[in-house]
């Protein structure tokens, strides 16, 4: 399948500042790809460069085969965004802005809109002034969501929102996707990019450092377990890395499915064993080592139980 966004070695600086540094990235038409990174890490840098707000400093950032500096009308004609921090109208109703968003798109939507906003509960009657931030930010989603784009761009939708109406949300992104709407989903709960996204890259101070395919982490294992100096660890294959290693304990990932390997780890020489299924948090871990995973998949068995 063809890539409807191409990102090759953009950046943007400020001064000394690169607020993206050489960046690489494809977006694969019909899929939904995750950002990620801490706040300052360049994803809204990005955003605005394929949106045609801000003119790269060098490199080219390409959507549906359009340049989206040279071309960014064109490309604005083609990309649904909903931005971070979404600007209405205050004095206007839920129904009037629905209304008037819908009349200036292209493929704008007033009925489906409406109907999405009942989806997420909102009560379109009530001013933009009197409303809470959240449904404020069902508004916007309800405005956004209802055009059918060749590609969507959804910065944090779910802030601000309840579990409930959370769900609802990522099931709008499944059906865009069902459409054949491609999706750059931006979000800091990963748990999110992990169950509606196909990729997603890891950005940090500006770079691209890793894309991941999420199928594939449903393969990859963290083993911890405590050794002693006369127990050294020999290393099974290539499938097998050591992540960490002091005097008492070792961190290995094994890549692949697990039963493949449970004879080695019984045989390892290792005292205690903790499994746990890397998943996203893992990955994400390695680059920003002051995020927390959850432990709620991890197991602890004693290695004779392996």
């Amino acid at each position: 399948m063809e890539n409807i966004v191409e990102v090759s070695q953009l950046t943007k600086r400020y001064r000394s500042f690169a607020a993206l540094n050489d960046c690489n990235l494809s977006i694969t038409q019909g899929t939904v790809f995750g950002l990620l990174g801490p706040n300052g890490a360049g994803k809204t840098t990005m955003i605005r460069c394929l949106m045609g707000y801000l003119k790269p400093t060098s490199g080219t950032a390409v959507v549906d085969g359009l340049n989206c500096h040279t071309h960014s009308l064109q490309v604005r004609q083609r990309v649904s965004y909903l931005p971070a921090e979404s600007k209405l109208f205050r004095l206007m109703k839920g129904s009037d802005c629905i209304e008037f968003f819908a009349s200036i798109h292209p493929r704008g939507n007033k009925t489906l809109a409406l109907a999405i906003a009942r989806r997420l509960e909102l009560d379109t009657t009530r001013r933009v002034a009197f409303m809470s931030t959240g449904m404020r930010q069902k508004l916007a989603i309800s405005c956004v969501m209802s055009c059918h784009s060749r590609l969507m761009i959804l910065d944090e939708p779910t802030a601000n929102l309840d579990p409930t109406v959370r769900s609802e949300v990522l099931q709008l992104v499944r059906e865009a996707k069902e459409r054949g709407t491609t999706i750059a989903f931006c979000s800091h709960v990963l748990e999110e990019i992990e169950q509606i996204c196909d990729k997603a890259a890891i950005l940090k101070q500006g770079k691209v450092v890793v894309t991941i395919d999420l199928r594939e982490l449903k393969f990859v294992h963290r083993i911890q377990g405590a050794i002693t100096r006369n127990s050294p660890i020999k290393l099974r294959d290539d499938h097998v890395r050591i992540i960490d290693q002091d005097e008492a304990r070792i961190v290995m990932e094994i890549d692949g499915p697990l039963d493949n390997h449970l004879e080695w780890l019984s045989n390892s020489g290792l005292q205690t064993i903790q499994i746990e299924s890397v998943g996203l948090k893992g990955v994400y871990e390695r680059f920003h080592p002051g995020f927390v995973p959850s432990m709620a998949s991890s197991l602890m068995l004693p290695a004779s139980s392996v």
